[in-house]
């Protein structure tokens, strides 16, 4: 089995049960104790799980998709380090717009400025700040997208066109050229409206999605205030962007998978 497969195995059984004791975790998996151990301190990491003596308790959304739930175990070190420092550009009093990237959800649960309003259209990430009296959240409605938990289609874009950002926080599928593109094009339109009513865009994508080109244009890299990446973005992506991008650096004892 796969760590990923497992982790996400391990993750569903804390998302029915809510609670697990180590034995039983380790008994269903078939695995020992210790790597166990290591999965749920990466689970812990990504603000899924929570560790108690003996077990675990659930902590994550309720309302993770599948495909949201295995992206947000891809290159975790790299997302939560982006993540990191796109949660240091919100300042308190900053009506903030989070899009349903699993990078965005990474930047999202360490924001610390309050009290801060938040605009999304995912069920993820609006759960995070359902139960933070310093935070007013304003969930935008429309077409659900199951694969991974957004809302779409006219009545979300309809919705965002009414509204204005201090600051945007979105991710896309990947950069190209001068473009960036997205694999909906319903998600395309919601980020794009996003963009027009944000004073401030910024892009978070770790540095394996440059280079790559996906079904719907999103906008011109020039459209975008600051790209936020990795030290894995190569040299050629360095030079083309200039002071648009920032790589942040990984820490080496980051847990990937």
């Amino acid at each position: 089995m796969l760590i990923v497969e497992r982790q996400q195995r391990l993750l569903e059984m804390l998302r029915e049960a809510q609670t697990a004791t180590l034995e039983a975790m380790s008994d269903a998996l078939g695995v020992s104790g210790s790597t166990v151990r290591r999965d749920l301190e990466t689970l812990e990491q990504q603000g899924l799980i929570e560790r108690t003596h003996g077990g675990a308790i659930y902590r994550g959304p309720h309302h993770h998709s599948l495909v949201f739930a295995e992206r947000m175990h891809e290159h975790p070190a790299a997302k939560q380090a982006i993540g990191a420092y796109a949660a240091e550009l919100v300042e308190p009093q900053m009506t903030v717009c989070l899009d349903g990237g699993s990078t965005v959800y990474y930047a999202a649960r360490q924001i610390e400025a309050r009290p801060i309003q938040v605009v999304t259209n995912s069920l993820s990430i609006a759960n995070l700040f359902t139960d933070d009296e310093k935070v007013e959240l304003l969930f935008v409605g429309g077409n659900l997208y199951p694969r991974t938990g957004v809302m779409l289609g006219p009545i979300a874009t309809s919705a965002l066109a009414t509204l204005h950002a201090d600051l945007l926080l979105f991710s896309l599928a990947g950069i190209h050229d001068d473009e960036a593109f997205n694999q909906n094009i319903a998600m395309a339109e919601v980020e794009q409206t996003m963009m027009r009513q944000a004073a401030r865009s910024v892009l978070l994508m770790d540095s394996r999605k440059f280079g790559r080109k996906s079904l719907a244009r999103v906008c011109h890299v020039s459209d975008v205030d600051l790209v936020v990446s990795d030290a894995g973005v190569s040299d050629r992506w360095v030079k083309a962007m200039g002071d648009r991008l920032v790589a942040v650096d990984v820490p080496e004892n980051g847990n990937g998978v």
